[in-house]
């Protein structure tokens, strides 16, 4: 049996993280396996870690990390039409229920009544941060080689096109809805990609972050030609019934709040970020009396499915070439796996998105 290496956690046990040697998987029918490239660590990996929540795949102890992943096809198993060694690939994260619910089999796994999809690296499912892994070549993206080295950017993005697709349709089936100015709250990887995207639509972009201007993450901001805000300076009180659309992506429970009041009349809030309970003074008769005089609309949304992928998997390219080095400059920290606990650990104010690299073309 081959053996490759795996970076790994005990679900719900602090301190579990490890390098850990598996045995090579093996595609079943309709499966690829794929020579992981590179994985990207978000909030979500670091709260696995910690061990505040995570599932390992049933009759296994522990759950390959990896959510965000970058790979090249390795081998097509039985069925998997269309693929061919070397291609560059990027998988979803979630799966079908087995109840095959509704939106699962309407290709909408993101949208799963039942709850009891899986996700790799995350619920019941081993992710990408191994060598080697195996994903249903149902749910796989092909990208184009000139996105060989940003290609690990895409599953994040797929947030971003849920969350500003779902904003059009909701509100041009309820009038006829043409915005010209976004807010973006956050200036995380999440909330850099909102920028370019909505950049790339032609609106007037403002994004708000607690950094000052001339820190790494504003400067990517501005130079897609978005307005960049401190916070610190200025509050966001001052920006309250402004803007047609907002983009809450800092998971900050006071900020979503105070999001509900920047946007305008007939103005869209998409919540993207995982919000902690906390006792707040706000008035909420304010915020749902504006809710209904404006005709606005707040709307949450989470993971993304295979549409998403295709869609982000064009936006990529037209940010590359539209904004040069935007996208290599969010890649500020790639580390091996031999180096894998200091990519889960503390970042500097320096850094914006951390990568596993994993291996080499």
């Amino acid at each position: 049996m081959i053996i490759t290496k795996a970076i790994t956690v005990t679900p719900g046990t602090q301190k579990s993280l490890a390098l850990r040697d598996i045995h090579e998987p093996v595609p079943k029918k309709k499966e690829l396996l794929l020579r992981v490239k590179e994985v990207g660590i978000c909030g979500t990996d670091i709260d696995i870690v910690s061990g505040f929540y995570g599932e390992p795949p049933a009759g296994s102890e522990y759950l390959v990390l990896g959510h965000e992943s970058l790979a090249r096809v390795e081998e097509a198993g039985p069925g998997c039409d269309g693929f061919r060694k070397g291609d560059l690939v990027v998988p979803t994260v979630r799966r079908n229920c087995p109840e095959n619910c509704l939106s699962c089999r309407s290709g909408e796994s993101d949208m799963c009544t039942t709850g009891h999809y899986k996700e790799h690296g995350i619920k019941g499912l081993h992710g990408f941060a191994s060598e080697l892994a195996v994903t249903d070549s149902r749910f796989v993206t092909t990208l184009p080689e000139s996105l060989s080295e940003v290609g690990v950017l895409l599953e994040p993005l797929t947030i971003v096109e849920k969350g500003i697709s779902q904003s059009f349709v909701m509100q041009n089936s309820r009038m006829k809805w043409r915005p010209e100015s976004a807010l973006v709250l956050g200036s995380g990887p999440v909330g850099l990609l909102a920028t370019a995207a909505l950049r790339l639509m032609g609106l007037s972009v403002t994004t708000v972050a607690r950094k000052p201007p001339g820190s790494v993450k504003a400067k990517l901001a501005a130079s897609t030609g978005a307005d960049y805000v401190d916070v610190t300076e200025t509050p966001l009180s001052s920006m309250e019934d402004r803007f047609d659309l907002v983009f809450e992506a800092t998971g900050s429970t006071s900020v979503a709040l105070e999001a509900q009041n920047l946007c305008g009349t007939n103005g869209v809030v998409s919540f993207v970020g995982i919000y902690k309970s906390e006792v707040e003074t706000e008035d909420a008769g304010r915020v749902f009396t504006n809710l209904v005089l404006g005709n606005r609309v707040f709307f949450g949304s989470v993971n993304a499915n295979i549409s998403y992928f295709h869609r982000g998997a064009k936006d990529l390219v037209r940010i590359r070439n539209k904004w040069k080095g935007f996208l290599e400059g969010m890649l500020t920290d790639k580390v091996s796996l031999d180096e894998a606990e200091s990519a889960y650990g503390p970042k500097s104010e320096k850094t914006v998105k951390t990568v596993l690299q994993i291996s080499q073309d």
